[in-house]
């Protein structure tokens, strides 16, 4: 799956122990480049056990279009699929959306996710 912006830059990791699903967005993207992150993250999350929480992380992603908006459907569906909880890391506009909750940083979020 390639990206249609050339500096998007999505990354999907699961936890060791299957109970966490990170998402890494940085750079700038269009809907397009969000609905290619959902679908790594949709192939990764298939791995997790089946109660598992997602910390998606804004803090280096600039949305162009409706990319915001899209992040925000795909955190509602995430809810919808199974996920305990959704945990944003970032600032300003970029922590709208979908999620549960908003965190500052990483470490905050994995907190929140590690309370659930």
């Amino acid at each position: 799956m390639s990206s249609t912006t050339p500096d998007a830059a999505p990354n999907v990791d699961q936890s060791r122990d299957g109970t966490r699903l990170r998402v890494e967005l940085s750079g700038e993207f269009e809907v397009s480049d969000v609905v290619t992150a959902m679908a790594r993250a949709r192939h990764v999350a298939e791995e997790c056990d089946a109660e598992f929480g997602v910390l998606v992380d804004v803090r280096e992603f600039t949305p162009r279009g409706n990319a915001l908006a899209a992040l925000g459907e795909w955190e509602t569906f995430l809810r919808m699929a199974g996920a305990t909880a959704v945990v944003r890391v970032g600032e300003g506009d970029a922590q709208l959306g979908g999620a549960d909750r908003r965190a500052g940083s990483v470490e905050e979020a994995e907190r929140i996710l590690f309370q659930r």
